[in-house]
């Protein structure tokens, strides 16, 4: 035997062990390998291997090995950062004892004995410096967790003699670590204090497919070591080293790699060692988790030779050999792993539509009406056409053999059975699938539209390459192809054995008749040979009488007889027929003899479906001497009431609509100009014009996606006859009429009025009958339902109406008054009410209120405030990423006081405040200042305080006590003094009314501030971190409005002893 042989058994042997029945690898591939590789059988067309995350398209690499594996397989190792979306730092106070220290790190000192217990947090300093209260400073940058600990504990049990310390971690810095290379993000990201090269990764969002999981760089001061992640991937002792402060992670392009497939526990693409030594087979085997099933396997080693051919070498596992030689494996090697010898012979399975499908012994089901006896059929089976898959004795190859199941169970056929032989038996509902939309779409765009690649059945997308592949073929060309493009199909989900043998599909439509007219459930139905018209008949509804076989053109060819019927023949129906179809309870063919009119066809409506639109209905006609086709609207409300009637005629189709259906279609009607050009140039490239020579006629549009002709010719006749409706109704839109409706009927179809609709001003707006040539002209008039003939007024197409909305002066939402008022609640207000008002109206103030300090919010103000925030925010990134780009950036400590400035900004809650004047007296006095409400406005009312606030950057923010003769330099003083990060030049005042006062502190500014009652004193942070913006100038005002935002939150939370 050859060695091409070999392999290709190895591959069969593959396919046989994933589904324990022998077909060929490509049947056994799942839907994302079969289409990655250009094989039938993809359930979604432009899908490419699936991988991790990070990299959601199958790469070259990826797509090449498994095209010459035969099935999916992905790299190695990739995955585990998709199931990390962040690393995670340690809880704090729960760190390990060999954690690091460094600048920014914080401490939870508690020192207990006595007179000097204390419990605080401690921060270590930009020195790296930690001063403990009553403790000499101590070095903490670089000592571990349990060094700094134990030296803690010593000094207090030196300095402070009976007590005892207890040290924890309270919070982690955070470092900058550079990561560059193949990852999702490069760029600079900060992870934890504990961070290892592994979270680092993730934060950068994982290793892209094209970089090495082998040898990962870590530079740290100026030298670089490798790490191996495949130690760490294996659940062994790989490295993952912590991170310091400036270290660089650099991840190199994927180094050479080997594939490993077939039957082993986890195929895969691996990575070789950077280290350069000789990489073994049995290694690779050890990769891929070892053979699935125990016992000898069969490996064939597929090398890469210079010219670029692929050259197979067989071996058995655990024989000892070397089979890539002493050099080890190569770049690009492939290793196929299959068992050496056969699993099951002797078998036979049957599946599909059955109560009990698997395997059978062939020695007690020799033929297929033996295997057919224990299988039980479920109720509806297909029995016409069922499929024997079997193995060519000639060639070796798997192929699908029509049976007739009706003659095995009638005992005219039974045909033996041979090893590995499967029968699929299908549904009535399997059946169907072949007149889908899916189908009938492919059919009628001859693989050249969308139908094929947006399906999401493995059996649609085969159909969809093999017509594009062949445009003369059986299902492109022939005249059953043609004629079956012409169905009026119904939109079906994918059975299940489509999926499960993609191949099955086409072959039913090779193997198809197409039951034209005459029967309830015209369609295609695949034959095994030649068929008899009854048996046929009646798995469509019909009886098999008065039937012919016709040419593509309706002219018959020949009467069927007790012969039958064979694969490709077209049927109809010898009597004239009609259609009708949509949103009714039984659509199908009916005889043109039975019912001339369309009343007669549509009855008295108890056939129609529940929701049926009554206004708009349709008739296709096909007019055989021009070749068009002719779309004619009726009411199907004055059709059935006896108002109007219409003859019918041969060949013509009655299509309803659901009223979703016609607010679906209309909605799609009203989209841009652009995309309805470009929809009808589309259109114009897939058919030729509108001539229809069946009888059955097209598929609608909005039941058929593939006819972008019919659907933009029904759209367009809907635009033509559509009355718009807008304004105070629940379901405002367009809905199409034929002849003249009554305006309450059309308010009804328009889901009714609200409650806001103004009956007596209800706008008509029609097009003039008499328009001057050359000009279109409209005429307004205004309709009152209340009027006598008012609900009778009749609307036609072209016209507009608008049901207008009664004037309410209630705004949307209510005021709140909070704090101190007598009544607190909300209050509904109407336009134009003044403060003044609500304040009356919720009893006025209390003794204890004090309106000079009201807090007035308004929502409009602060969502204004915060775009402000955050438009400030996406410039300060944008400097960053410009800063960054230099070749001299600014020290770490000023980027990331940046980042936290960023941070700060877009997490700023502002409050939204204005200054108004509260006081009743002073409004009665000045009623100019009198502010009008808006809805949502709150209003809250704080006790008389007795206290001044301090905030900002003071060693210790207080409320102090008031006092008139005391100045600002005292105030400051009380609170502990200015921080190393203040802004002296820039102290301001926040009065109780909410406005703001600059502050002057200097040693020769003696005069005297007065600083009231209930003020907040505030000192914001110096902006000279951030002089290297460009903006620099602006960043102190935006740290002053930080601040005015933070105590304008802090007072109406009642932080600071208000009440909400």
């Amino acid at each position: 035997m050859t060695i091409q042989a070999l392999a290709l058994l190895c591959l069969v042997g593959i396919a046989e062990g994933a589904d324990k029945r022998r077909h060929t690898p490509e049947k056994m591939l799942p839907d994302d390998s079969r289409q990655a590789l250009g094989l039938p059988g993809s359930g979604k067309p432009g899908d490419a291997i699936v991988g991790s995350d990070h990299s959601r398209q199958g790469n070259a690499l990826e797509i090449a090995f498994s095209r010459r594996a035969g099935q999916s397989l992905r790299l190695y190792g990739y995955d585990a950062f998709a199931a990390a979306t962040h690393a995670t730092p340690p809880a704090f106070g729960t760190a390990q004892s060999d954690y690091l220290l460094g600048p920014g790190d914080e401490l939870r000192v508690t020192i207990h004995g006595g007179k000097y217990d204390s419990n605080r947090r401690y921060t270590v300093n930009s020195n790296g410096d930690v001063i403990v209260d009553q403790l000499r400073p101590l070095t903490a940058a670089g000592l571990t967790l349990g060094d700094l600990r134990r030296q803690i504990e010593r000094e207090v049990e030196i300095t402070l003699s009976g007590h005892e310390a207890f040290v924890s971690l309270d919070g982690m810095r955070r470092m900058g670590i550079l990561v560059t290379g193949a990852v999702a993000r490069p760029g600079r990201h900060e992870v934890a204090g504990s961070a290892t090269v592994f979270d680092a990764l993730v934060a950068a969002g994982g290793v892209d497919k094209l970089g090495s999981l082998r040898d990962i760089r870590l530079v740290r001061s100026g030298s670089a070591s490798s790490i191996d992640f495949y130690g760490l991937l294996q659940g062994g002792d790989g490295a993952d080293p912590a991170l310091r402060d400036g270290d660089r992670i650099v991840v190199p392009p994927i180094g050479p790699t080997v594939a490993v497939a077939g039957q082993v526990k986890r195929s895969g693409i691996f990575e070789l060692p950077a280290d350069g030594q000789p990489f073994r087979r049995e290694s690779a085997l050890a990769l891929a988790g070892g053979s699935v099933l125990p016992g000898p396997a069969r490996i064939v080693l597929f090398e890469i030779s210079d010219e670029g051919a692929e050259k197979p070498v067989e071996s058995e596992a655990g024989d000892g050999a070397t089979t890539a030689g002493d050099r080890g494996l190569a770049d690009g090697d492939l290793l196929l792993v299959s068992p050496a010898h056969e699993i099951r012979v002797g078998s036979v399975a049957i599946a599909g539509h059955i109560r009990h499908p698997g395997p059978r012994a062939l020695s007690e089901v020799e033929t297929l009406a033996g295997l057919l006896e224990g299988a039980d059929l479920l109720p509806e089976p297909y029995l016409p056409f069922a499929i024997l898959g079997t193995t060519d004795p000639a060639t070796l190859a798997r192929v699908m053999v029509p049976v007739d199941l009706q003659a095995v169970i009638d005992g005219r056929t039974d045909p033996m059975l041979n090893d590995d032989d499967t029968l699929i038996v299908l549904s009535s509902r399997d059946v169907a699938f072949l007149s889908s939309t899916a189908v009938v779409g492919l059919l009628r765009e001859r693989g050249k539209g969308s139908a094929g690649s947006q399906s999401n059945c493995a059996g649609v997308a085969v159909l969809a390459r093999g017509i594009a592949a062949d445009r003369a073929g059986v299902l492109a060309g022939s005249p059953l192809a043609r004629a079956a493009s012409e169905l009026l199909a119904l939109p079906a989900p994918c059975p299940r054995v489509f999926d499960e043998h993609p191949d099955l599909l086409t072959f039913a439509l090779k193997h198809s008749v197409l039951l034209r007219s005459g029967i309830a459930r015209p369609g295609l139905y695949p034959v095994a040979g030649q068929a008899d018209i009854a048996d046929l008949a009646r798995s469509a509804g019909g009886s098999g009488e008065r039937l012919s076989v016709v040419d593509s053109a309706g002219a018959p060819k020949r009467k069927t007889d007790r012969q039958g019927v064979k694969r490709g023949d077209i049927v109809d129906a010898n009597t004239p027929l009609f259609e009708l179809g949509g949103h009714v309870r039984f659509p199908g063919m009916r005889p043109l003899a039975g019912a001339g009119t369309l009343r007669q066809a549509l009855g008295d409506g108890t056939q129609n479906l529940a929701g049926l639109y009554p206004f708009f209905g349709v008739i296709e006609r096909q007019d055989n001497s021009r070749m068009t086709r002719r779309l004619i609207a009726f009411s199907p409300h004055e059709v059935i009431s006896g108002v109007s009637d219409r003859p019918l005629a041969e060949g013509d189709r009655i299509r309803l609509f659901a009223m979703d259906d016609i607010r679906t279609i209309m909605k799609a009607e009203r989209r841009s100009e652009r995309e309805r050009t470009e929809l009808e140039k589309n259109a114009s490239e897939t058919t030729a014009g509108l001539a229809v020579t069946s009888p059955v006629g097209r598929a609608s549009a909005h039941e058929e996606a593939g006819s972008a002709v019919a659907d933009l010719g029904l759209r367009s006749l809907m635009a033509e006859q559509a009355v718009i409706i807008h304004g105070a109704v629940r379901q405002p839109g367009n809905y199409p009429v034929e002849g003249r409706v009554r305006l309450e009927l059309l308010l009804t179809a328009a889901g009714g009025m609200t409650a806001q609709a103004d009956v007596d001003a209800i706008e008509v707006m029609s097009p003039d009958a008499s328009p001057a040539p050359g000009t279109a002209t409209s005429e307004r008039r205004v309709v009152s339902l209340q009027a006598a003939n008012g609900m009778t007024t009749e609307i036609g197409s072209g016209d507009v109406l608008r049901v207008n909305q009664i004037f309410n002066d209630r705004e949307a939402y209510a005021v709140l008054a909070q704090g101190e008022v007598r009544r607190p609640g909300s209050f509904e207000v109407v336009r134009g009410e003044r403060l003044s008002s609500l304040l009356v109206r919720a009893g006025g103030l209390t003794q204890e209120a004090y309106p000079a300090a009201a807090i007035f919010t308004r929502e409009s103000a602060r969502r204004q405030q915060a775009e402000a925030f955050t438009s400030a925010a996406r410039n300060l990134d944008r400097e960053l990423a410009m800063i960054l780009m230099k070749p001299d950036p600014p020290p770490a400590a000023q980027m990331s006081q940046a980042r936290q400035l960023s941070d700060e900004l877009r997490k700023a809650q502002p409050a939204g405040r204005i200054t108004v004047e509260a006081d009743p007296a002073m409004l009665a006095v000045h009623p100019e200042l009198d502010v009008v409400l808006e809805a949502g406005d709150r209003i809250y009312f704080p006790k008389r305080s007795l206290t001044v606030t301090v905030a900002g950057e003071v060693l210790a923010p207080a409320s102090l006590q008031f006092k008139s003769d005391k100045t600002v330099s005292q105030y400051l003083s009380e609170a502990g003094g200015l921080t190393q990060y203040a802004d002296s030049s820039r102290i301001f005042v926040l009065q109780p009314d909410g406005s703001a006062r600059p502050l002057r502190i200097s040693s020769w500014n003696h005069s005297a501030t007065f600083i009231a009652p209930g003020s907040t004193i505030i000192v914001p942070r110096d902006p000279e971190p951030f002089e290297f913006f460009k903006f620099a100038q602006n960043i102190g005002s935006l740290l002053t409005q930080l601040s005015v935002s933070a105590a304008a939150v802090k007072v109406l939370s009642g932080d600071w002893g208000g009440r909400n």
